[in-house]
């Protein structure tokens, strides 16, 4: 088995990119790299295992990666033929193969993200949910190399339990008033489906909040680009709510989906990494999908799926059935097996990645 020398990125700076690469490179024994300042200082203290490295960012340049490495992993997407085309001139000049990874970002019934995700080098599957997303939106065939993972995250997660969660407790639940059951809401950004619930529909979650509840609000770090205006101003009106906390710059999510009693999503991947813990669980159907006949709000089986004119209700539906969740507790399990499969060990998953790059070397 032949190792080489490989390195995760993440030049763009996408902060919450770090929570997902930073355990492969614990199963690859790998490096970050990181080009923004605070993004190397949150790195280095909420992953102290992991090397984390700054780079310069007038010398971080193609040339300088395939001096120093041969196999890049990244979550951004980038399209196989124009990653061989700029490097392939770098190639021919040092005699050597560079390959890339796609290390997924999560996972959600996100389809213009899969059909994207196909055109990778070689590509990170979770299970075989995400297999059939990529049959459903017809770009399966263009998958050539890929392996099959498991939920690496949740194994990390599991082996630095005890440092995590005492992070959370010390930076998060302390910021409450007083001890209460704990709601996540976790919006998605505005994507290219303009699925995210945030910046329409956040007073239904936060304008009503029952006396028993906390609410960790988790919203994903590209709305503050989305509308930068609104989104401060949504901060500056709930700042002070002694039953609200934002989560800004904080991008570790297994310890705080441990902490939570109950999800309310719309299409975050976080719904998918919530079905382990096998809790209530409330979606934002802005679109009114059919979640038994689109592919695209699949997940919204595993709970209560509330309809956009029902929001104003939230609560009230909330309250209405958490008494019955337990019906919804075989399917979650059973869509939790299906997206994710059995947990492999980091061996495993090594081994297989390495023997990947070595065949299509």
């Amino acid at each position: 088995m032949q190792e080489k020398k490989c390195v995760a990125l993440n030049y763009a700076s996408h902060s919450h990119y770090n929570d997902h690469l930073v355990p492969v490179c614990a199963i690859m024994n790998m490096p970050l790299i990181v080009v923004d300042e605070n993004d190397c200082a949150t790195c280095k203290k909420y992953y102290p295992d992991v090397d984390v490295i700054l780079a310069e960012y007038d010398e971080f340049n193609p040339e300088y990666l395939i001096q120093n490495f041969d196999v890049l992993f990244m979550s951004d997407l980038w399209d196989r033929d124009v990653f061989k085309e700029k490097f392939q001139p770098l190639e021919k000049k040092y005699h050597k193969n560079i390959r890339n990874v796609h290390v997924p970002h999560g996972y959600s019934d996100k389809g213009f993200y899969l059909r994207k995700a196909a055109r990778e080098d070689i590509t990170l599957i979770y299970g075989q949910n995400m297999l059939d997303m990529f049959r459903h939106e017809g770009v399966l065939h263009e998958l050539q190399h890929y392996v099959i993972t498991g939920n690496y995250r949740l194994t990390y997660y599991r082996t630095h339990q005890t440092f995590f969660d005492k992070i959370v407790q010390e930076e998060v639940l302390s910021k409450f008033d007083k001890k209460r059951k704990t709601i996540l809401y976790a919006p998605t950004w505005m994507d290219l489906e303009e699925t995210s619930t945030y910046f329409d529909f956040i007073g239904h979650v936060l304008d009503t909040i029952p006396e028993d509840y906390n609410i960790i609000v988790k919203p994903h770090p590209q709305l503050e680009l989305d509308d930068t205006a609104l989104y401060y101003q949504i901060l500056g009106k709930y700042q002070d709510h002694p039953q609200v906390h934002f989560l800004i710059d904080f991008h570790l999510i297994f310890p705080i989906l441990n902490v939570s009693d109950i999800y309310i999503g719309d299409m975050s991947s976080i719904g998918y990494d919530f079905l382990h813990f096998n809790r209530p669980m409330f979606f934002l159907n802005k679109d009114n999908r059919n979640p038994k006949r689109d592919r695209r709000s699949f997940l919204y089986n595993c709970g209560v799926d509330i309809k956009k004119h029902q929001f104003p209700r939230l609560y009230e539906i909330i309250g209405e059935h958490l008494h019955d969740d337990k019906k919804y507790k075989n399917i979650r399990a059973e869509v939790y097996e299906y997206t994710f499969g059995k947990e492999r060990t980091f061996s495993e998953i090594k081994t297989e990645i390495i023997n990947t790059y070595n065949e299509i070397s």
